[in-house]
C-alpha cells in the first residue's frame, strides 16, 4: 500500500512538472506565425541559455539572449509535431529545462520559411541592407534577375576578413548592416547578408552550413536560392566568388551542388 502511494505521488509530481513546463511556455513562446515556419522566443532570466527545436530524430540547438530581446527561429523540418525547449546552463556543459512546448506545424507554403527574418538572418524594413537591396533591384521584377544583381554586388564590393575568425566567440551572430557598412567579413556574414537581401525582395533563400572542400577549408557557410523557373534550389557561394572574381571575372554564380556537403540549413 505504501509503495503504491509513493508511486502515485511520483506520477503526480511528474505530471505537475510537465504541466508547469507547458504553462511557463506560454510566457516564453510566441506561436502566432508557426504557419509561416517561425517561432518567436523571449527570455529575460539571465545566464547562458539555449533553445532546442526538435522534430522526430532531427534537432537544431541555438544560443539565445537572456535579456528579454525577442528572437525568431525557423521551423524548417517540414510539417509535423515539434518540441521546443528552453534550457539554462547550470555548470560546464550541463543544462536544466526551463520550459518546453509541443506545437503542431502545418506550413501553407514551404518556401515561406525562407522568406522571414530569423536569428541568423536578422532583418527588417528599416535595415540599411534591405534599403540597399531595394535600390539595386528597383527596376527589376524578375526574381531570378534580382538574385543575379545582388550576387554581382556582393562579389564585387566585399572582401574576406582573414583575421576575424580567430577572434569570434562561439555564440557569434552576423549583423547584416555591419557587414554592409564594413564591406568585409567571413562566410557566415556574407551568406547572412545575401539571404537577408534576397528575402526582403521576396526571393526564398537559405543560409547553409557544412563543408565544401573545393571552395573552403573547414566549416563553411553558403546559400541555397530558390529558382522559380526550375522549381528547385540552386547553390550560390558568394564568399568563394568574391575571393576569386578578380582573377577569374567569368566565374559563374550557380555552383555544382555535388561539391557541397550540407549539415544544417536555416
Amino acid at each position: 500500500m505504501k509503495r503504491r502511494l509513493l508511486l502515485c505521488i511520483a506520477a503526480f509530481v511528474i505530471w505537475i512538472m510537465a504541466g508547469a513546463s507547458e504553462v511557463f511556455a506560454a510566457d516564453y513562446f510566441n506561436t502566432s506565425d508557426i504557419g509561416k515556419g517561425v517561432i518567436r522566443i523571449t527570455y529575460d532570466g539571465g545566464g547562458k541559455t539555449k533553445v532546442m527545436i526538435q522534430k522526430e530524430d532531427e534537432k537544431y540547438t541555438y544560443d539565445i539572449n537572456s535579456s528579454g530581446k525577442t528572437e525568431s527561429y525557423p521551423l524548417q523540418l517540414g510539417d509535423g509535431t515539434y518540441k521546443i525547449s528552453l534550457l539554462a546552463n547550470t555548470s560546464g556543459n550541463s543544462y536544466k529545462l526551463i520550459a518546453s512546448k509541443s506545437v503542431d506545424v502545418k506550413i501553407t507554403n514551404p518556401n515561406s520559411v525562407y522568406l522571414t527574418s530569423i536569428q541568423t538572418i536578422n532583418w527588417n524594413v528599416d535595415s540599411k541592407a534591405v534599403a540597399k537591396a531595394a535600390e539595386l533591384t528597383k527596376d527589376i521584377d524578375d526574381l531570378g534577375k534580382k538574385a543575379t544583381v545582388l550576387w554581382d554586388y556582393m562579389v564585387k564590393n566585399n572582401s574576406y576578413d582573414y583575421n576575424k575568425l580567430a577572434t569570434l566567440s562561439t555564440d557569434y551572430l552576423p549583423v547584416i548592416d555591419q557587414t554592409l557598412a564594413e564591406k568585409k567579413g567571413i562566410c557566415y556574414d556574407f551568406s547572412s547578408l545575401y539571404a537577408a537581401m534576397l528575402r526582403s525582395q521576396g526571393k526564398p533563400a537559405k543560409l547553409v552550413k557544412g563543408y565544401a572542400p573545393k571552395n573552403a577549408a573547414g566549416y563553411h557557410a553558403w546559400n541555397e536560392v530558390y529558382d522559380e523557373s526550375k522549381g528547385q534550389w540552386i547553390v550560390i557561394d558568394t564568399t568563394y566568388d568574391l575571393q576569386v572574381i578578380a582573377k577569374n571575372p567569368k566565374i559563374t554564380m550557380v555552383k555544382n551542388a555535388k561539391d557541397f556537403n550540407k549539415v544544417y540549413e536555416y
